[in-house]
């Protein structure tokens, strides 16, 4: 029986609330807080919370498929939040707690949200963008003490008003017809492969099935792991790690906000932390440390990297200085399949910069630009993904799940793949979309706030990759501008086209390339943009024109 089999009918939380108490010590500290390590969490105390913040949803009248969002930093009553939300029946949306007003009014309208977890720190913006689509939406507070916050005149109360204690186990009951595995259980925000964000719509079964691999990765360490979370909670390579895993294992799991290379070097350290996902910046901070600083990386035995491309002479570098016995590895996956692959501890060290090979019960195929079947060793193709993780569709989007898959069941991933000798190589991305600081970042989203400023008649967004220090490269959106608006207005410059997107999108959404002002977009005959003829764009030298007249005057 396959790995995924085994967990094929089960739903999160008979994931969670089934364990043979003989695998999990109820006194273990789970999630631990590491820049406050007296504020953890114990598996007693996390499956009681669980339970009652089920009831307490339920109790509030939320039904079964109603949505609840959950916005937050990294924090330890996040995972119980989220298991809570899904254990009532309902759905779960982690949003980006940096997300500015009109970023959250897109999720909002989308996802529909009727109760909203928001943490003190980012709840203003949260509050606007509910009072902006006029939802009659419940907000709760999580805070540093769970206290009511008042903004504006108005209390919100805390998360903790919900606890309450459960009749009979507190599961969640099927209620729509559907079998247990393939209900949704969350709306993961995500760009796909191009057009604005979308909700990918994550069933028990995607996550389950790649607990179920992870857990079995984890049966192979040779050491007791303890791991360290410092990338976003949310997003769909942190969270399979962070959010049922820990429970399923009893694996002390320590939680920073947001990443913090002080806090980090910190936590690794006095907590001997063993395992952590990374990012390629966070692993080109690593090689950048002075050597008085290694001694803080010796307990760790596995790094994995994710998010973007990290060349084989960054991940070589790291993995010198750490312990002989340490692992650093990658990840490839997508928010709309999980994981496909991983550098397995079990593995041989790998130094020639792959992801890792393909995980258990995953297909691939790699297709050419004309559609055909790639079969050659060595040789790149678009990489069709099919497997257990599936998403089951863009919320609300139909258009989007024809494009998104092919006549086979496969998900398009719009990434640029080889394999070699077994191990899997990624190149770059083949769609529109654009991986930011290990984001993806749609070029249709910013040109569509771009077109909203006065002086701006059309414009392309396109991003323009550059090698940075430690010898990683970074992607940087650049603006190909058409301005409109004439001589009644100062022209339009690069600081006031950056400033407009920075007023309205999140820091890694922000034009940080160049700005270049054009006398035409070039298009298709039916109007798409021909990206890779921007370059070529006649230029508008108005600006230019104008400074040098001010020079003369």
């Amino acid at each position: 029986m396959t790995i995924v089999a085994r967990y094929a009918a089960r739903t999160i939380a008979v994931s969670v609330f089934g364990l043979d108490a003989d695998r999990l010590d109820p006194r273990s500290q789970i999630f631990i807080d590491a820049n406050n390590p007296s504020n953890r969490i114990s598996a007693q105390q996390a499956l009681q919370t669980v339970r009652q913040l089920t009831h307490g949803l339920s109790a509030l009248g939320l039904k079964h498929g109603g949505c609840v969002c959950l916005h937050a930093f990294n924090n330890i009553w996040y995972p119980l939040i989220w298991l809570g939300v899904i254990g009532s029946g309902a759905r779960v949306v982690g949003s980006n707690p940096k997300y500015t007003k009109d970023e959250l009014i897109h999720l909002l309208r989308l996802t529909k949200p009727i109760v909203i977890f928001a943490q003190v720190d980012c709840l203003e913006p949260m509050i606007e963008a509910v009072a902006h689509c006029e939802m009659d939406t419940k907000i709760f507070i999580i805070g540093s003490h769970d206290a009511s916050h008042q903004v504006q005149g108005q209390e919100y109360g805390s998360w903790r008003t919900l606890l309450c204690e459960p009749e009979g186990d507190g599961h969640a009951r099927t209620a729509d017809g559907k079998p247990d595995q393939e209900r949704i259980a969350a709306y993961a925000m995500t760009s796909g492969t191009t057009g604005l964000p979308k909700a990918a719509m994550i069933s028990h079964r995607y996550i389950v099935a790649l607990t179920a691999i992870l857990e079995d990765e984890f049966h192979h360490r040779s050491y007791r792991p303890s791991q360290l979370i410092c990338l976003p909670v949310f997003h769909a390579f942190a969270s399979p790690l962070a959010l049922v895993l820990p429970l399923r294992l009893g694996l002390p799991t320590f939680f920073l906000p947001k990443w913090s290379l002080s806090e980090y070097l910190q936590a690794i350290h006095t907590y001997a932390i063993t395992d952590t996902p990374v990012s390629p910046p966070i692993v080109g901070a690593l090689t950048q440390l002075p050597a008085s600083k290694l001694p803080l990386l010796e307990s760790l035995r596995y790094v994995i990297s994710a998010g973007a491309t990290l060349p084989a002479i960054v991940q070589n570098k790291l993995r010198d200085v750490l312990a002989p016995t340490a692992m650093i590895t990658q990840c490839w996956g997508t928010t709309e399949a999980g994981w496909h692959t991983i550098g397995s501890c079990s593995q041989e060290k790998d130094r020639s910069g792959s992801v890792g090979r393909l995980l258990p019960n995953a297909q691939m195929k790699l297709v050419d630009e004309d559609g055909n079947l790639i079969v050659e060793e060595g040789k790149a193709g678009e990489a069709f993904i099919k497997t257990a993780m599936l998403f089951s569709g863009y919320l609300g989007n139909p258009d989007a799940n024809n494009d998104s898959f092919d006549s086979d069941g496969f998900y398009r991933t719009g990434d640029r793949v080889s394999v070699r000798g077994g191990y899997l190589y990624y190149s770059d991305r083949i769609k529109e979309t654009m991986k930011v600081k290990g984001w993806q970042v749609s070029p249709t989203e910013l040109e569509n706030v771009l077109i909203q400023h006065p002086q701006i008649e059309d414009v392309a967004v396109v991003g323009d990759i550059r090698e940075i220090a430690g010898g990683l490269s970074e992607t940087f959106p650049c603006a190909y501008v058409v301005r409109s608006g004439g001589d009644r207005v100062a022209p339009l410059r690069e600081q006031d086209v950056k400033n407009f997107v920075a007023s309205r999108l999140i820091s890694y959404k922000q034009i940080t390339g160049d700005v270049v002002f054009v006398k035409q977009i070039p298009r298709s005959p039916s109007g798409k943009i021909l990206r890779r003829k921007l370059p070529q764009a006649e230029r508008d030298l108005t600006n230019e024109n104008v400074m040098a007249k001010t020079e003369e005057e």
